[in-house]
């Protein structure tokens, strides 16, 4: 919610001020009073209650803000430490320079294809567990930094891999996701923000998103028994055609979600005729040539999500908390991934035909469906277990086979495997059957 516009010094937005008045207006409340004014009192209660209700809430934005500008502020040592990053690494790794930037892209990959933000900080320096199961990925805040690690270190060169600790590897690696976040911003609520909407005039001012929005993205009222908040679920912008409730055959499926990939992957136009199968591929370099992006990865999808959110939001920079809606970003992110992933891994109907749906409209050339994928603060509890888990099953031959999302790294290290195994076959089969000596 946008900020007040009432000073912090004005005598309604004082809580010692408020709360007197709020004592005074039940001294009042007395049964000899006419029903009339008793009902003048109570709106009268009520009104200095939301005035309290929202300075709380002023306070919480104030706070979070302060937090983001905080980090921000930060950015300037961390920007001359990058430029001399290079110079300082240890004397044995090789041309540093051509690592730190070969690694810089790979954080910028990551955002397009992964995530938005890390899971933890520490993702880089921790040791990486052998007993991992990528199944319970998302059961702790251990397993969720190992998990975000197996993906990092699929997109580190093979040769750089060992180096994942230094500082020359994290920060570059880093430095990459925060450009690409920041090219993404710019894309989204500049470039190509008339090829993804109608009207734009709603989004050239804070309070303006908000006003129009708000509903939207998921905003909920507050009431005397809860603060207002952002709900996960019910997003109508998430849907493709909201029915005024949530619907799995239509979640992550809103249309501006695609636009916004599209318009990631392809330029600032890339929107422009998606769904009639006609979204233009300029000759020029673009993200998806780049990154050799040919079907939909799960990543992209939760991404997506995200960033309509925060399109529509009132919040102002692309942060892990918003500034403005305290929506945590970072959270919603797993939030949204972990549940495609569920329904993937247990062959729930919804979760596969989202991804098949994806790759449809945003690549219609690709190959047969698959089963996987390719290459906040204020917010209340909400029970959507059921949700999820009621959905139905893909109907499958018997034995089911767990199948995880098909990945790049997936397929290089089956590929070794196989080699591995036919060469060993080859060497069995030379024993067992010798080629005889020469005749003479």
């Amino acid at each position: 919610m946008p900020s007040s516009s009432v000073p912090p010094s004005s005598p309604s937005s004082s809580p010692s001020r408020a709360t007197d008045d709020l004592l005074e207006l039940a001294q009042q409340m007395t049964p000899s009073k006419p029903p009339e004014v008793l009902r003048r009192i109570r709106r009268n209660i009520q009104a200095r209650a939301n005035d309290v209700r929202e300075g709380v809430s002023t306070l919480k934005r104030r706070a979070t803000g302060a937090e983001n500008q905080a980090a921000t502020t930060a950015r300037p040592r961390k920007q001359r430490k990058h430029l001399n990053r290079a110079e300082h690494a240890d004397d044995s790794i090789a041309n540093p320079h051509t690592v730190e930037a070969r690694t810089r892209e790979k954080g910028r990959h990551f955002v397009v294809e992964e995530a938005l933000f890390l899971v933890d900080p520490d993702v880089f320096t921790v040791d990486e567990d052998e007993d991992f199961e990528p199944s319970e990925e998302f059961s702790s805040d251990k397993n969720k930094i190992q998990g975000q690690l197996q993906q990092i270190m699929c997109y580190l060169p093979h040769d750089i891999k060992h180096l994942r600790t230094t500082n020359l590897i994290s920060g570059a690696f880093i430095d990459g996701m925060s450009s690409q976040r920041s090219s993404t911003s710019n894309r989204l609520r500049v470039a190509s923000l008339s090829k993804i909407v109608d009207d734009v005039k709603p989004f050239e001012t804070s309070s303006g998103r908000f006003n129009a929005f708000a509903k939207l993205i998921g905003y909920q009222p507050g009431t005397d028994n809860r603060e207002p908040y952002y709900s996960k679920l019910d997003v109508p912008i998430l849907y493709d055609g909201w029915q005024g409730k949530k619907d799995l055959n239509s979640f992550l499926r809103g249309p501006i979600l695609l636009k916004i990939h599209a318009s990631i992957i392809r330029g600032p136009s890339g929107a422009v005729g998606l769904f009639s199968g006609k979204s233009k591929r300029p000759a020029a370099k673009t993200v998806e040539k780049m990154y050799k992006i040919h079907r939909t990865a799960v990543g992209a999808i939760s991404n997506s999500a995200c960033l309509a959110i925060w399109m529509h939001s009132a919040d102002t920079q692309l942060v892990e908390i918003g500034d403005e809606t305290g929506i945590n970003y970072r959270e919603r992110q797993n939030y949204y991934l972990q549940r495609i992933l569920d329904g993937l891994a247990n062959d729930k109907a919804w979760a596969l035909d989202l991804v098949a749906y994806w790759d449809r409209i945003l690549f219609p050339d690709a190959d047969a469906p698959r089963d996987g994928a390719g290459s906040a603060g204020n917010e209340a509890e909400e029970d959507d277990d059921d949700f999820f888990d009621s959905a139905p099953l893909v109907e499958r031959p018997p034995t089911p086979v767990y199948i995880l999302p098909f990945t790049a790294c997936s397929f290089i290290y089956l590929y070794t495997i196989l080699l591995d195994l036919s060469s060993h076959a080859f060497i069995a089969l030379a024993l067992a059957f010798p080629t005889p000596p020469p005749q003479p």
